[in-house]
């Protein structure tokens, strides 16, 4: 179960965006407070199954090449293992997940570059 803040302005919602100002915010709540950050995502199909989604590397690569800001991707994963894909199988589909609704649009809108294909 969670509850959803809507601040009334953008200078609230630019001073709560401080990581600081976190603590400030929780100190009125209880300890099990915990503040997620919001995530999109984004199923990428056909991405060659030599691609490792664990690897920053392997992200930071994506981004860079897609124009993104460093750290966008937070999260990959294949939707189905690749143990458990046939042998003669080349490519699978994958989730990203973005930290911001602009990086996931530029996904959708332009394509990426995973493991040297277009995707």
């Amino acid at each position: 179960m969670g509850v959803l803040y809507e601040l009334n302005s953008v200078e609230s919602a630019a001073w709560f965006n401080i990581s600081a100002n976190h603590s400030k915010f929780l100190d009125e709540f209880s300890i099990e407070v915990v503040i997620r950050e919001r995530a999109y995502h984004i199923i990428v199909e056909n991405v060659p199954i030599n691609f490792i989604p664990e690897q920053l590397a392997a992200l930071a690569d994506i981004e860079k090449k897609a124009g993104l800001k460093p750290k966008s991707i937070t999260k990959a994963r294949y939707i189905k293992p690749i143990s458990r894909c046939s042998p003669e199988q080349q490519t699978a589909h994958v989730i990203l997940t973005l930290n911001t609704k602009e990086g996931a649009n530029q996904v959708v809108k332009f394509r990426l570059l995973v493991a040297g294909k277009k995707v």
